[in-house]
């Protein structure tokens, strides 16, 4: 067994972009849609340079305290083997300006101070297994990590009121926080719409998202947003790899997969016929509430639905709601290779020194609660990546 611990204090100036020293930029202008400076000599236009302005002489690297405390232990000839870690990271004199705590009456240009500062804690875990059985051999591992970011100092002006100070004030509090309207069903008929405990407009229909209340005023507004999942990376991540040999015959299997993360996917996947790339249009136009009749009226009362996944087409959720906000969580066969290699005293008769076949795939099957996209994917780009590819292979390895 083995116990380990450290300490650092570190400085980072990536940031600073330079602020500290004089110079200019070339050429001037030809930014936020200016024109670029200059002047005409003989019929020529010459580019001008522009100073940078006064140095900020006062600005500095930003400190980042780290620390580690952990032991690895194996016991019983492999049996179980643990590797656990808690570390931490405190920064402080993280860049911002001081616009946010000073009036706009100030008229100028605020430079970049060290101000801010941020925590972060996490932990990692690792355990092993390994064994035999005869001339069955097999191991395990797994690995498990959980880590969380909090502000610890955020340069912004007093709150006015107790509200405002919950809602805008992030000192104190973790980040990757998502802020928004929670989901109350759908209507599933008139009579529900008719009924509503909240107000409902004229165009609502059958199949229409019914925002969660939160404040209980009878009315959806901003004052109902509230902090409804996560954002940003994952919080936990996870993975476990299994092999095994037997006779010649080897399997290694890689699974991985994340949890507490949810991403945010709109337009075209979620409203059926947005934008340039209907690749999942016509599987989520059909799983969606439409009249069973396609010439009723949708807004007759008599009208007879048929339900769906999706609201009616047209009909897209209300931005950061949890009717956008999917949970990203999953678990995935990233590789899995499965070989045989012939006996050596086949191979020596005919001078080879080893042959294995073997076949392996990667990303072979992923389990999660997402439809029509990899849960990988990030909120922001409209599902446009490229799509995970499932490969498989066959192969041969000989060596002489």
């Amino acid at each position: 067994m083995k116990v380990r611990a450290s300490y650092g204090r570190m400085g980072d100036d990536s940031a600073s972009s330079y602020q500290f020293v004089t110079g200019y930029t070339y050429p001037a202008g030809g930014s936020n849609n200016q024109l670029p400076g200059g002047s005409v000599f003989d019929g020529t236009f010459v580019n001008s340079s522009v100073n940078k302005g006064i140095a900020n002489q006062n600005i500095t690297w930003f400190v980042a305290k780290t620390f580690d405390v952990g032991f690895d232990m194996e016991v019983w000839n492999g049996l179980l083997g643990v590797s656990a870690d808690y570390f931490t990271r405190d920064r402080s004199g993280l860049l911002t300006t001081r616009a946010m705590s000073l009036p706009v009456v100030v008229g100028a240009s605020l430079p970049q101070e060290n101000l801010n500062g941020d925590f972060t804690n996490g932990l990692e875990l690792e355990l092993n297994h390994r064994n035999h059985i005869g001339d069955f051999k097999y191991n395990a591992k797994g690995i498990f990590s959980i880590t969380r970011t909090q502000n610890t100092y955020q340069e912004m002006s007093a709150k006015g009121n107790s509200y405002d100070n919950w809602r805008n004030n992030s000192n104190d509090r973790y980040q990757n926080i998502w802020w928004g309207y929670g989901s109350n069903g759908i209507y599933q008929s008139y009579q529900d719409i008719a009924n509503s405990s909240v107000y409902a407009s004229r165009s609502t229909l059958p199949g229409d998202y019914i925002y969660e209340d939160w404040n209980g005023d009878g009315i959806i507004s901003d004052l109902d947003r509230h902090p409804i999942s996560f954002s940003g990376t994952p919080i936990v991540n996870f993975g476990l790899t299994l092999g095994a040999e037997w006779k010649g015959f080897d399997l290694n299997l890689l699974f991985q997969g994340s949890t507490m993360n949810y991403v945010s996917y709109v337009e075209q996947l979620i409203e059926p016929m947005w934008g340039s790339d209907y690749s999942n249009a016509l599987a989520m136009f059909l799983d969606r509430w439409h009249p069973a009749d396609p010439s009723a009226d949708p807004y007759d009362p008599n009208t007879q639905w048929v339900s769906g996944d999706l609201a009616y087409t047209g009909s897209v959720p209300e931005s950061d709601s949890k009717f956008r906000i999917h949970n990203a969580s999953y678990v995935r066969l990233k590789s899995a290779e499965l070989g045989y290699t012939l006996p050596s005293a086949l191979t020596k008769k005919v001078g080879i020194k080893s042959v294995r076949m073997f076949v392996n795939g990667y990303n072979l099957f992923t389990l999660s609660s997402m439809k029509y996209i990899d849960p990988e994917h990030p909120s922001d780009s409209y599902g446009n990546l490229y799509p995970l590819n499932r490969t498989i292979s066959l192969g041969l390895n000989v060596k002489f």
